[in-house]
């Protein structure tokens, strides 16, 4: 898609300015109108950068935003008349997927009697095959996020799914807009969803016996476990491409196993990869107000984690990361710019859950930050600010190998759910995000990776796509 990956790049190189009128100024009087998001911006053959840009390729790459929404009226979507939206009845050239997975029971599939959740039930994973006319050499690998545990009362605190498998139900709908949906740019690849149950963010291999913690942490060996079946079961071969990630906890594990899936033999040698890696960033930066709980500060658990787990080896990725403190490896600001497999990174420079995290307060729909509020928020802007810096200097980013989308929005792991392909940054979605790094991967023309970096507004949740509404009435008045 030509259009978007210069779109990409414009995003970054024009300074955070809103990207669509960027576009506009650029093409003349007849596009200083343009309405949204890289629309037709003018009629004529060669008038805008719908047709400059190649912007009628969408077609194969649609999405329904509405039930109809390229009906006549006053909320006909103006995108429709650039040809890359139409109403369900209209888009033959879509990859007709499920929204729905079926689940696989890990240790029965694999015969692997330690892929289990932290109750012992068994580690599942969910699958839906490429439809007749989608991808079958393609495939998503995608790790479900939720946190993690790092001693025993920390753990104790985790109930339900959380723990346990016992009560994931036969099928799995997705949201339809999220990057498991029927409307994702990979719905057309094999897509695998596993459940994190183990507390470990894909990390463990122990058994509660084996730990002082007395914590059955087996993510990682459901990972490989699930890995082994779709090479022996599914068919998951040498030429193939996989897409492997996940989303928050999924995204941490995804980055600390990335680069050792084809040395460890889990991953066939001649499969290409591409990492997606949404929300997996931590700064080492202290707490808030120099918060002590353990809960509060990234870098002591991280530390726990790798001692309770006895974990060194998996983190290390077999010692591919020689980072000298081992707990680094799993920790984003010191992991990321060591990844030689490429990557497209999604990381909100107001991460939602970094931020509750480190002060033990959020802003909601109905509720402000303590007060004085300003402390908060001169926090957050500290950790925004820091975040965009490092993201824009990570040597893949600079060398054009791997790819990174990051709004000023207040939210986390956005992939599976609506976000992904409505909420825009400077005028850009996640999955178009994703589509240009796919692009970009598999072309053979040297196509670069996407850079996506709002820097148009530097405040808390200011991007003008953004989708979470907050308190009007929150902020700081100094």
């Amino acid at each position: 898609m030509p259009w978007l990956r210069t779109a990409m790049h414009l995003a970054l190189l024009l300074g955070g300015q809103d990207l669509p009128h960027a576009l506009g100024q650029g093409w003349g009087a007849e596009c200083s109108g343009v309405v949204s998001d890289l629309l037709d911006c003018g009629a004529g053959a060669g008038a805008g950068p719908a047709d400059a840009l190649g912007l009628l390729q969408m077609q194969q790459h649609r999405v329904v935003v509405e039930d109809k929404p390229c009906d006549t009226g006053a909320t006909r979507d103006p995108r429709c008349e650039a040809g890359w939206l139409s109403n369900p009845t209209e888009k033959a050239s879509v990859v007709e997927a499920s929204n729905t997975m079926e689940k696989v029971n890990v240790v029965e599939a694999t015969n692997d009697s330690d892929a289990t959740c932290n109750d012992g039930s068994p580690g599942v994973y969910y699958w839906s095959p490429a439809p007749s006319d989608g991808e079958p050499h393609s495939w998503l690998v995608f790790l479900q996020g939720g946190g993690w545990c790092w001693d025993a009362a920390s753990c104790a605190s985790r109930v339900g799914d959380l723990v346990s498998s016992a009560q994931y139900p036969s099928l799995q709908v997705n949201d339809m807009y999220g990057i498991l949906g029927s409307l994702s740019p990979v719905r057309g690849f094999n897509r695998v969803y596993i459940r994190h149950c183990s507390s470990d963010a894909w990390m463990g291999d122990i058994g509660a016996k084996a730990t002082s913690a007395d914590v059955n942490w087996r993510g990682a060996r459901i990972l490989r476990a699930t890995l082994r079946h779709l090479v022996e079961a599914r068919g998951l071969a040498d030429g193939d491409f996989l897409l492997f990630g996940g989303a928050s906890a999924g995204a941490r594990g995804a980055m600390v196993h990335l680069d050792a899936l084809q040395p460890q033999g889990l991953v066939p040698a001649g499969v290409k990869l591409l990492g997606f890696l949404d929300s997996p960033y931590w700064l080492d930066t202290p707490a808030f107000q120099d918060l002590t709980q353990v809960e509060h500060r990234f870098p002591e658990q991280t530390k726990q984690v790798v001692l309770n787990m006895q974990n060194e080896a998996i983190v290390s990725g077999a010692g591919l990361c020689e980072l000298d403190d081992v707990w680094k490896c799993t920790f984003g600001e010191y992991r990321l710019p060591m990844l030689k497999t490429p990557f497209v990174l999604f990381s909100s420079q107001y991460d939602w859950f970094r931020l509750t995290v480190s002060q033990a307060a959020s802003v909601t729909p109905s509720g402000c930050f303590p007060e004085p509020q300003c402390s908060y928020y001169d926090y957050a802007d500290s950790g925004a600010n820091a975040t965009r810096q490092k993201l824009l200097v990570l040597p893949q980013v600079i060398s054009g190998t791997s790819g990174v989308y990051s709004s000023t929005c207040y939210d986390h792991a956005m992939s599976i759910w609506k976000e992904f392909n409505l909420q825009r940054v400077l005028g850009v979605t996640m999955a178009e995000a994703l589509s240009a790094a796919l692009e970009a991967t598999g072309s053979p023309n040297g196509s670069r990776m996407p850079i996506v970096v709002d820097a148009s507004c530097g405040q808390f949740n200011c991007g003008s796509g953004c989708m979470k509404k907050l308190d009007s009435t929150c902020g700081c008045s100094a």
